[in-house]
């Protein structure tokens, strides 16, 4: 990418390298920016940003903002992650640095999605007969809480097991029918991106929840759901992430309250029989 750059820099005008260099400055935050935003963001005009993206020999912006979302991944070793935390000293060690980072990612996705397409995407949730939901590694833990927050709602759920040796065959069930939730962050989970892919072979449909527009699950989803994970850290903030996933079960439970309370109240009924969850009453008896 760097060479490339060199190579072209003299085309430029100086509009052009302006925004070229807001981008490598801002690397991180350009890979989520529109042609428009990124245009307002340095004071020059989309027109500008679409022919910059042209003149470094790009079809256009979404392109080049792939190559610097692939550049980008290049840096995203656990090793260089450690190497930028220790840049930021401190940021990184202080808690309130480090929370300002969480607070600027779930800024970014409040910006970055519409209300239209949220109602959407619960109103398909809703109707789903079966719910997939494909997020491994560093990624599982927002698959567990999704998967805990629909099965309280009465969805027919399942979750990819990734403890399991037959991941590919926890998939064979997939169809027209299946509502699918791939959620991946950087460095993409290989298996994640595959069994989204085989979703779409199998026509379902297919939310991705991820970092970028042009994060490897968008090429398979219906509906992409950004939630930045900028981190001074070794590891993503899922922040913002979780807060995604919160809403989109809080809206779908408000959306049917009927529906959502005839649930909740079954489970009420059974974790009481079965003593599920602590209670005082329970565990001490009032003496005689």
């Amino acid at each position: 990418m760097k060479d490339l750059i060199k190579t072209q820099t003299a085309r430029l005008t100086p509009s052009q390298k302006k925004v070229l260099k807001y981008i490598f400055n801002n690397l991180e935050d350009c890979v989520f920016l529109t042609a428009s935003a990124l245009g307002r963001k340095t004071g020059v005009s989309e027109a500008t940003i679409i022919r910059l993206a042209q003149s470094l020999g790009f079809r256009g912006f979404p392109d080049f903002q792939k190559n610097l979302r692939e550049h980008l991944q290049e840096r995203l070793t656990t090793v260089s992650r450690l190497e930028k935390t220790l840049e930021h000293p401190e940021s990184s060690e202080s808690l309130l640095g480090i929370l300002k980072i969480d607070i600027k990612n779930i800024s970014r996705m409040a910006e970055s999605i519409s209300e239209k397409t949220f109602k959407e995407i619960v109103s398909h949730l809703w109707r789903a007969k079966k719910i997939f939901i494909i997020g491994l590694r560093s990624a599982y833990g927002l698959a567990v809480y999704m998967k805990f927050g629909l099965r309280f709602l009465g969805k027919d759920v399942a979750l990819l097991d990734p403890s399991q040796w037959d991941q590919w065959d926890q998939l064979v069930s997939l169809g027209r029918d299946s509502f699918v939730i791939g959620i991946s962050f950087p460095r993409y989970a290989r298996m994640t991106i595959d069994a989204v892919a085989f979703a779409r072979e199998r026509r379902c449909r297919i939310l991705a929840i991820t970092d970028s527009l042009v994060s490897p699950l968008t090429t398979y989803s219906d509906w992409i759901l950004v939630a930045p994970c900028e981190s001074y850290s070794y590891m993503d903030s899922f922040t913002a992430a979780m807060a995604l996933i919160h809403s989109l079960l809080t809206a779908m439970s408000l959306k049917k309250p009927d529906k959502a309370l005839e649930a909740f109240k079954r489970l009420e009924e059974l974790w009481d029989k079965e003593g599920i969850y602590y209670s005082p009453s329970r565990e001490n008896p009032p003496l005689l």
